[in-house]
């Protein structure tokens, strides 16, 4: 009996330290695959013909890259907007995103994380919660005293916003998540095909539906049936989690980065008018 009893502790022991082994080395899959990118490219606003500023947002010991484009003054209602993009990409493919809400009269700041495109590396999961409160505490400043300010998640990016916008002060005005999926763990058996069994040795740190259960601002959970990335049914369990107030919009027919690419006028029309109308139906 002592024996079985002594070589189910062993083994039990031998499993828990697996599991934490095993755990690191997702941990490290994950940044490595998600939080680390190329350099920036060769586009700023300025390819668009936008006046803009190129900002240098300082985030524990690293500095992060940002482009800065404000809605003009003429502007009878104004609206500002911080983008919290997704993986693999950088502040030069947001542009497009940056003129068309400049013409609709929302300023704008679009940045990469530690790790992405210019900014310092390394990309980590703790480094990018500090990102988002050095954006958040920056762009806050800046466009406080001239409207609405809203922040927006888009793919990766909802899970760097949803782990920090209780730390956001003052809280912004509304929230908009694009695109995005359930838990990292989630994402790690849709998009990586890793058994269920040894996604839930991830640490469970970037799980979108948790995160949602909190207290938010009006917040749009914005999907497209056709996003094969993060499917539609992570969307709707995003939204479910979500207290109110809260809305869900269905886009159809649009692939996962419609958002900045392509058309990008319907990905963006019920954001907008979600903005514009300071949280209320789109």
């Amino acid at each position: 009996m002592r024996r079985g009893y002594r070589n189910a502790t062993i083994t039990i022991t031998v499993a828990v330290l697996l599991v934490f082994a095993l755990s690191a080395l997702l941990l490290d899959r994950l940044e490595r695959a998600m939080i680390s990118t190329g350099p920036n490219g060769p586009e700023t606003p300025a390819t668009l013909g936008l006046t803009y500023e190129r900002l240098k947002i300082a985030s524990g010991g690293r500095v992060l890259d940002a482009y800065l484009v404000e809605a003009s003054s003429t502007c009878r209602s104004r609206a500002a907007l911080l983008i919290f993009h997704g993986v693999g990409e950088t502040i030069s493919q947001w542009v497009q995103v940056q003129r068309l809400l400049h013409d609709r009269c929302i300023s704008s700041v679009v940045f990469d994380y530690s790790g992405n495109g210019d900014s310092s590396p390394p990309g980590t999961v703790r480094n990018l919660h500090e990102d988002a409160i050095a954006a958040y505490t920056l762009f806050q400043t800046r466009f406080a005293a001239s409207g609405r300010v809203c922040v927006l998640g888009f793919s990766m990016g909802n899970a760097v916003l949803l782990d920090a916008y209780t730390e956001f002060r003052p809280a912004p005005a509304c929230m908009i998540v694009g695109g995005a999926f359930s838990s990292g763990r989630d994402g790690a058996v849709h998009g990586w095909g890793i058994p269920r069994w040894m996604a839930h040795a991830l640490p469970d740190q970037w799980n979108n539906v948790a995160a949602i259960s909190r207290s938010h601002p009006p917040l749009l959970v914005l999907h497209s049936d056709a996003d094969q990335a993060n499917p539609l049914w992570m969307g709707q369990r995003i939204y479910q989690a979500a207290p109110q107030p809260k809305q869900f919009v269905v886009l159809h027919g649009l692939r996962h980065n419609a958002a900045f690419k392509g058309p990008i006028e319907q990905w963006w029309a019920p954001a907008i008018s979600f903005m514009e109308s300071g949280g209320t139906a789109p």
